[in-house]
């Protein structure tokens, strides 16, 4: 088996190797990407009559009730219940980051990209306007942009709906998920590399080593490729079959998974896509942090590790107003 060679970026950050620039490296995965990972996980499988019809992303205003979908007959994702408490609860928790904005030793303990903000705007001719801008877009994030603009966008019959629309029943669970979309472990390899040879090679079956060209998130208009985010080729990896077509590879970064596809990698501000909503949903009914394999070779699990194992043990899903969910 090809070695799955990873950047310092790309590593837990508790690691001895670990090395992220904020200014160098792709996005990483912030703290409250994984929360809501896991607390899709555990709000179950959605419902088809949940999901949104026509829905305006950029209407939503979280402090204008007549903006918030699933009202009357819908009933909100129970998933989306706890992400939406998840970002109350960051907000609060990151209080401390603004206030204490030129101790080191408590920035420390910011995610990364957060980090960096806030020492730039300490350097700033009125670091305490300048931090407070910080904040003010920071909390716009989850209050507005993850909620709005992101989560309940995927939640559309045109989003997720896409990938369940042959499922049987109204509730479609992993089993009938994995019926129509698929996690298949491959051997990605550069145009320059004959796939044949590396099988030949490594004693794979060939249908499953494809150069990466072939992809469907390498022809898209801005195309991610795996070496942006440090991996090097040929490389296992799990890639996601979809009943729309596309095969798009979850790219081992920042202790979990991110998906390659247009819209994930696209606007930095999105935490899921619908391609991680439906692996938090198998992975929920699994009860584990790792995408399980539907065929294909035995991908290292650092290529399936779909969520943080150190936020995972202490991640405590959340109703509104913060409360633990029963």
């Amino acid at each position: 088996m090809p070695h799955l060679a990873l950047s310092p970026g790309a590593l837990a950050h508790i690691d001895r190797d670990y090395d992220y620039e904020v200014d160098r490296d792709p996005p990483n995965v912030e703290p409250i990407e994984h929360q809501i990972r896991l607390d899709f996980m555990r709000g179950g499988p959605v419902r088809r009559d949940q999901l949104l019809g026509n829905y305006n992303p950029w209407s939503y205003k979280a402090e204008t009730p007549a903006t918030h979908p699933w009202r009357g007959i819908k009933q909100k994702p129970r998933g989306l219940d706890y992400a939406e408490a998840s970002c109350d609860v960051r907000i609060r928790e990151e209080k401390k980051f603004y206030e204490h904005a030129d101790d080191d030793t408590v920035l420390v303990d910011a995610p990364a990209y957060l980090a960096a903000r806030i020492r730039e705007a300490s350097e700033q001719s009125d670091p305490h306007e300048a931090v407070r801008e910080v904040r003010k877009d920071r909390e716009k994030w989850y209050q507005e942009l993850i909620p709005g603009a992101n989560l309940r966008q995927i939640l559309k019959e045109s989003s997720y709906g896409s990938l369940i629309e042959k499922c049987i029943g109204p509730t479609p669970d992993a089993n009938h998920l994995l019926e129509h979309n698929a996690f298949v472990g491959m051997v990605i390899v550069d145009d320059d590399t004959n796939p044949d040879a590396i099988a030949r090679e490594h004693d794979i079956d060939s249908v499953y080593v494809l150069q990466e060209s072939v992809l469907s998130h390498a022809n898209t208009d801005e195309p991610v490729a795996l070496a942006d985010y440090g991996i090097e080729l040929p490389a296992p990896v799990l890639v996601g079959e979809y009943d729309s077509g596309s095969q798009y590879p979850f790219i081992p970064w920042g202790d979990a998974l991110t998906c390659s596809c247009p819209y994930k990698q696209s606007a930095p501000f999105r935490v899921m896509c619908k391609h991680e909503l439906l692996a938090s949903i198998v992975c929920g009914d699994n009860d584990s942090i790792f995408i399980p394999l539907t065929r294909g070779i035995h991908v290292p699990h650092r290529a399936r590790r779909f969520a943080s194992p150190e936020i995972a043990v202490s991640h405590q899903p959340r109703t509104a107003g913060g409360h633990p969910s029963p």
